[in-house]
């Protein structure tokens, strides 16, 4: 090259950038991701706001008119401030938004979600927001879409700034007519133009450059333009150089680019174009930095990289067609979904995918759509995959516009439900099912709302209740109502229940009603006894919701458990007259017994009168009385007047004996004649006090009942031993107590009886309890079979032939009443057995068996 020219200081600065709306609309790329959002968010209108732009209202298909658009967003400072994404639920109960326009307004908006749109450094562009007329939040993949939405806004944002200002640094503005301007002006342009520019010869040596080449080329202003290739980037020097060598040799129009060394760590990319000088020799070179271009084409690959990545990963499946159906664009979803791959659909239409049934609804919908009637489409309906199954989804289907043009397309975002409907289709049958077991339920079932109108009944209930439907005549009146007629009493049958004591009503001011007898009277039918319980029902935020009252009819339990008291009653009766007739009996045996004593006592007496002397003194009498005179002689010469002396003598003696031995027999008659008082007179008490409770000890009890039986012991030899341990007195019916001892002690007998040994012993031992006393009556007889145990106590059972099965039945029964048990224990046949009575100290409530 020629050598270095001279190159004039800069005499002007660089010019300043142009200034960027601050108001107005924003381009139609922008409204385009407001309305994916509000589609993929299903949400009727969205906005993007670009700080110092302008901002986009929309719906899911075209741009809201400027009316319609708030004039303050309460939301937007939140959401600039917000690292994440930044989500109101409910408007209507958030204290920060709840009076402002746009949730009192017009749009009535009642949840919020809105983006950022933050750039790689920090800096807010703005925000991307969707806004719901119902209160509600995102799904987890409209939360990623939303943020994918915004990350596509932030880099379309930063691409339409740099070509901005790449167009202002370059000079690309319109063209406008030439100005005449003098030198000295055009030489100031020249050397402060923010782009570099130097002039060649015909054979391409350098004659000028401008400050802006040494500035690209990172040249001093005491070094040679010529080294200019230090300035290139090492990885393209040896090209730049040969691609200059080539046009000195050749000199000619060319462009080239190339990038320069890295300075302050960053590297730059100029294009540089060389054309031939109009009206003076050589060529003019200018060389630009196109940096920021390169930088937002990298930036506009990757913002659309990541819209192709948005689609082909979008969690929901997302199809375009044209308006006869045919589809246009898939995405993996999508095509998954169905089962086919992408190539499989490019001739198949939505009409050749729909399930029979949903062809004519689809269609006439999606007519609805593109003619305008309607913005959007909501449908649940069924495609038939490759494999030919059924597949439920949700279909959002929208029209594509550019602006307000006409659509170009439509877009159909698809969900699968089919889990959903079969779910649904489930609890269906379950709840038909719930419902079916609620109708047939035998007891009554009752639900009602808050204000305690009834809601449901069950069949029972209706019946129980006469419930029927109230019908308002009038327009305007509330909706049908179950009402119920029949009467509520209390227990009594007597005492009405009013409204406000019903369980239902009870339930719903927080009451828990269990097992409330309650008598209800249905119309035209006879009382019914029922058991009532309530309970309050609560939602999951713990706000009552209703009740539910469940009424057991228990009238014939009722009459069963009466007519069982009075059975029981009459059991009780026999039960006691039994006790009654036994001890009876026994009385009569120890009577007999004593009568016996008595008879023979008699007929000793009877047999010794009739033995009697006392005729031969009526003899001696009268001899003496016909001696008259007489005697005298007759006693003192007569031999038998001489042994009248002797006669009497030995008959005196003879009468003595006879009286001492009659008394003897009549003593022995009174004291038998006595025993018997005795025997009757405490049978006649026991008879008295029966019912009557009174204190009295134990030991009296075991004695009194070992007395009745005293002439059956002697009869069968049967051996008595007590074993008596120091215990309180006890306060009970003695009558009940002498029944069930003397029935125990007359079996304990029975069983030494037929044992058949020889020594028969009984055992009664008193001595202390857990609930009072402990009375035992031991026997070595012939023992009870373990088989027979379980059945011991129950009516009719016996082992003995002349047996009945009611004695032991009626002393369980009888010891239950007194607060008391009686069980057995043995271990066998011929190894006796034991029956053991425990009662308390003090009266107990009487028990029923």
């Amino acid at each position: 090259m020629n050598p270095e020219p001279t190159i004039p200081a800069p005499t002007a600065q660089r010019p300043a950038v142009l200034a960027v709306p601050t108001t107005g609309f924003l381009e139609p790329v922008f409204g385009g991701l407001a309305q994916l959002a509000a589609r993929v968010c299903q949400t009727p209108f969205a906005s993007i706001v670009l700080t110092g732009c302008g901002e986009t209202w929309c719906s899911s298909i075209a741009a809201l008119p400027a009316a319609a658009v708030p004039r303050h967003d309460p939301f937007f400072d939140y959401t600039t401030h917000s690292a994440e994404l930044f989500e109101v639920q409910d408007t209507t109960l958030d204290a920060r938004f709840c009076d402002t326009e746009c949730v009192v307004g017009p749009l009535a908006v009642r949840s919020y979600a809105g983006s950022a749109l933050r750039t790689a450094r920090g800096d807010v562009l703005g925000t991307l927001a969707i806004y719901g007329s119902a209160a509600g939040q995102l799904s987890p993949e409209q939360r990623a879409s939303l943020m994918l939405l915004a990350q596509q806004g932030v880099a379309q944002a930063e691409h339409r700034a740099q070509l901005t200002e790449l167009a202002l640094l370059s000079g690309l503005q319109p063209k406008t007519k030439s100005l005449s301007i003098d030198a000295p002006l055009a030489g100031a342009l020249i050397e402060s133009v923010p782009v570099a520019i130097y002039h060649t010869d015909t054979k391409g040596n350098l004659t000028y450059v401008n400050p802006e080449y040494r500035r690209i080329f990172g040249l001093a202003p005491t070094q040679s333009v010529n080294d200019w290739a230090q300035g290139v980037h090492p990885d393209d020097r040896a090209q730049m150089e040969d691609v200059w060598a080539d046009f000195c040799r050749h000199p000619r129009p060319v462009r080239f680019e190339y990038r320069t060394e890295p300075r302050e760590g960053a590297v730059r990319f100029f294009s540089e174009q060389v054309v031939a000088a109009d009206g003076v020799a050589g060529f003019v070179g200018t060389i630009s930095d196109f940096t920021d271009l390169v930088t937002s084409r990298g930036k506009l690959r990757k913002a659309e990289t990541l819209f192709q990545n948005t689609f082909d990963q979008a969690p929901i499946g997302v199809a375009y067609a044209n308006r006869s159906g045919k589809f246009q664009r898939c995405n993996q979803a999508f095509c998954a979904l169905l089962g086919f791959d992408a190539g499989e659909l490019d001739h198949r239409s939505i009409g050749d995918l729909i399930y029979g049934e949903d062809v004519a609804r689809t269609a006439t919908e999606l007519e609805r759509l593109w003619s305008g009637a309607i913005e959007s489409v909501d449908l649940e309906k069924r495609y038939i995959r490759k494999d030919g199954s059924v597949l439920w989804v949700r279909a959002s289907t929208a029209l594509v516009r550019e602006g307000n043009s006409a659509p170009e397309c439509s877009v159909e975002f698809l969900r699968d439900i089919s889990i959903r409907k079969e779910l649904a289709a489930a609890l269906l049958q379950q709840q038909a099912l719930l419902e079916a077991v609620i109708t047939e339920l035998p007891v009554a079932l009752l639900a009602c709302n808050v204000a305690g109108e009834i809601t449901h009944s069950n069949r029972a209930a209706a019946e129980l209740h006469c419930i029927h439907t109230h019908n308002p005549s009038a327009q305007g009146l509330p909706a049908p109502r179950l009402l119920a007629a029949a009467e509520v009493y209390l227990a009594d049958g007597v005492t009405p229940v009013s409204g406000a004591d019903h369980p239902l009503a009870r339930a719903l001011r927080g009451e828990t009603i269990s097992n409330l007898e309650l008598v209800i009277v249905p119309r035209n039918s006879t009382p019914r006894v029922t058991l009532s319980s309530a309970r309050r029902l609560l939602g999951p935020d713990g706000q009552t919701r209703g009740a539910v009252a469940v009424i057991q009819d228990t009238t014939e339990r009722k009459l069963a458990d009466l007519e069982l008291e009075r059975v029981h009653k009459q059991l009780m009766t026999a039960s006691r007259q039994a006790g009654m007739a036994e001890v009876a009996t026994n009385v009569l045996h120890n009577v007999g017994n004593i009568l016996n004593s008595v008879n023979i006592s008699a007929s000793l007496v009877v047999e010794r009168v009739k033995q009697s002397k006392a005729p031969g003194v009526c003899r001696v009498a009268t001899l003496l009385l016909e001696k008259g005179q007489q005697v005298g002689e007759f006693l003192g010469s007569d031999e038998r007047g001489k042994r009248i002396p002797e006669y009497l003598a030995t008959l005196g003696e003879q009468l003595m004996t006879d009286q001492q031995m009659a008394l003897q027999e009549l003593t022995a008659l009174r004291e038998n004649l006595e025993h018997i008082k005795e025997t009757v007179a405490m049978q006649q008490s026991y008879a008295k006090l029966c019912g009557v409770t009174e204190t009295i000890a134990v030991v009296d009890l075991v004695e009194d009942s070992l007395r009745l039986n005293a002439g059956a012991f002697v009869r069968h030899g049967v051996t008595l031993r007590r074993e008596f341990s120091e215990v309180p007195p006890i306060t009970v019916d003695k009558h009940k107590v002498l029944q069930i001892l003397v029935n125990l002690v007359r079996n304990a007998k029975y069983a030494c009886d037929e044992s058949g040994k020889n020594e028969k012993l009984i055992t009664l031992r008193i001595d202390s309890a857990a609930i009072g006393v402990r009375i035992s009556v031991i026997d070595n007889g012939v023992g009870i079979l373990a088989a027979n145990m379980a059945s011991l106590f129950t009516h009719g059972f016996t082992t003995r032939q002349s047996g009945h099965g009611f004695g032991l039945h009626s002393g369980a029964l009888a010891a239950q009443e007194l607060g008391g048990s009686l069980h057995a224990e043995s271990d066998g046949l011929g190894c006796g057995a034991t029956f053991i009575l425990e009662l308390p100290c003090s009266p107990a409530e009487p028990v029923r068996a």
